[in-house]
């Protein structure tokens, strides 16, 4: 079971490069990873499914207790990013189901990634998860809603098909992976060990499959698309830090926040730009998953060491303030 926490710790922090890895090899051998485009929704249903089944009372127990955190999350992450992904596509020109794609982007819950990410930045894990449970449940409602109002400008929108497909591929798994892990009780603490892990190599799957058939699409407007995805990303975490710097919020807070209203769930937007659209319209998903990672995860190790250079200077300066102490006592 050690060396089974130490693969998984390893596998979790190394994400990033497992994402570059997975693109690049998705890019070179496209044939054989397009089959996976067509289990794309299946995927994200047991990513959800770990998702459900990872929920303890204790996190649904942090909503109510910490509320206007949780709340503040999902309002920007409802509010923001969507606008500002409609006003991005507009910017960059982007137009059709790419334009549509970003919207998507914008419009869909934080990822369970985010959860990874405020582990490795020292940040509020509690919080992270409550806040992702929450926007997650929100979905099947907010983000057919946001995605039409905002999407209609590029291309016609049906806002009871996505409300369908988004109650399947989240909230019915969550649901029963909430039943699975009441029923095996502690049974089930050996399971979620490993679920991490799974989740992460379920999303490299869905990475592989929409970069496969988005390959074209990649190499001759990929730029533009990644570009977009990256200024909508960064901007997520300049506005949380703005408005959490009103509140004289701590950093440990500010940190958290940011990555979960900047860490969409890309895996989610793929498929719903395949389902129901096209290829094109999961460009900004499969370009996202990356973005999003790699500057989470740059971001989570970039907190982290400021948190040990920090540890580090007032470890020093107690060692200052007590040698001084000494050759005070010894003069006097």
């Amino acid at each position: 079971m050690n060396l089974f926490k130490k693969f998984n710790s390893a596998f979790t922090s190394n994400l990033s490069m497992f994402v570059v890895l997975t693109a690049l090899l998705a890019l070179m051998f496209p044939s054989f990873f397009t089959p996976l485009s067509g289990y794309v929704s299946v995927l994200l249903q047991i990513i959800m499914f770990t998702m459900g089944l990872t929920l303890k009372a204790s996190d649904f127990a942090h909503v109510l207790k910490n509320p206007t955190s949780v709340i503040m999350v999902s309002a920007i992450q409802y509010l923001f990013m969507p606008l500002s992904a409609f006003a991005i596509a507009k910017l960059f020109g982007l137009s059709g189901d790419v334009a549509l794609g970003l919207i998507i982007v914008g419009s869909v819950p934080g990822g369970t990634a985010s959860n990874i990410m405020a582990l490795l930045a020292n940040g509020n894990v509690p919080l992270s998860v409550s806040a992702t449970t929450v926007s997650t449940l929100l979905s099947p409602f907010v983000t057919p809603l946001l995605i039409a109002t905002y999407g209609g400008a590029f291309i016609e929108i049906g806002f009871w098909p996505m409300f369908l497909s988004i109650t399947q591929i989240v909230l019915v798994p969550i649901v029963l992976g909430l039943v699975v892990s009441h029923f095996l009780g502690d049974k089930s603490e050996k399971i979620k060990t490993a679920m991490p892990s799974f989740s992460s190599m379920a999303v490299l799957l869905v990475l592989a499959g929409t970069v496969s058939v988005n390959r074209e699409n990649l190499l001759t407007g990929g730029l533009t698309v990644v570009l977009a995805v990256l200024v909508h990303h960064l901007l997520a975490y300049a506005i949380v830090y703005f408005i959490y710097g009103l509140f004289n919020a701590s950093a440990i807070t500010k940190r958290t926040c940011a990555i979960e209203v900047a860490a969409q769930n890309t895996g989610l937007s793929a498929s719903l730009g395949l389902t129901h659209f096209s290829p094109e319209a999961a460009l900004a998903g499969a370009a996202g998953t990356i973005v999003h990672t790699l500057v989470g995860m740059m971001f989570g190790s970039l907190c982290a060491k400021k948190d040990m250079k920090e540890a580090q200077e007032r470890k020093a300066a107690g060692r200052a303030s007590n040698a001084r102490a000494t050759v005070l006592q010894r003069t006097y």
